[in-house]
């Protein structure tokens, strides 16, 4: 992994957790709780930001990985990469969640993978910015 990659994935992860606190955290927290099964000790009292943060740095390096070896150099191109990769990701582990546990609905997964291709477009998109810079 080259510098480009290791860069583009810690500038992705700054994205990626600005925009997990902005979707996550304010908008759809309301749904996501209202659409989740309950039960005393599922939810942290408060969440632990530096394990949220080093998941987000998971994803970003490995968008940044596929982007950098892909070649892609464009906002639109990363853009696009991103958004797949995030949504790929996302449907992965909550239909492989939603497989073993009574913890959240089909409504919830399909928001969650709105909202990651979302999150996904973004930080591809800064990565493929940062790829093709002068």
């Amino acid at each position: 992994m080259n510098s480009k990659t290791l860069v583009g994935g810690l500038i992705g992860s700054v994205v990626a957790f600005l925009l997990g606190w902005a979707i996550y955290g304010m908008l759809l927290m309301d749904y996501f709780m209202s659409n989740m099964t309950h039960y005393e000790g599922l939810m942290k009292a408060e969440p632990v930001l530096w394990l949220i943060f080093l998941g987000g740095l998971a994803w970003a390096m490995l968008t940044s990985y596929v982007i950098n070896t892909s070649g892609i150099k464009t906002v639109v191109k990363g853009a696009v990469c991103g958004a797949i990769l995030y949504a790929l990701m996302s449907l992965g582990i909550d239909l492989m969640l939603h497989a073993q546990m009574n913890l959240m609905n089909y409504s919830l997964i399909c928001v969650d993978v709105l909202a990651s291709i979302g999150m996904g477009a973004a930080v591809g998109a800064v990565i493929g910015w940062w790829n093709g810079r002068g």
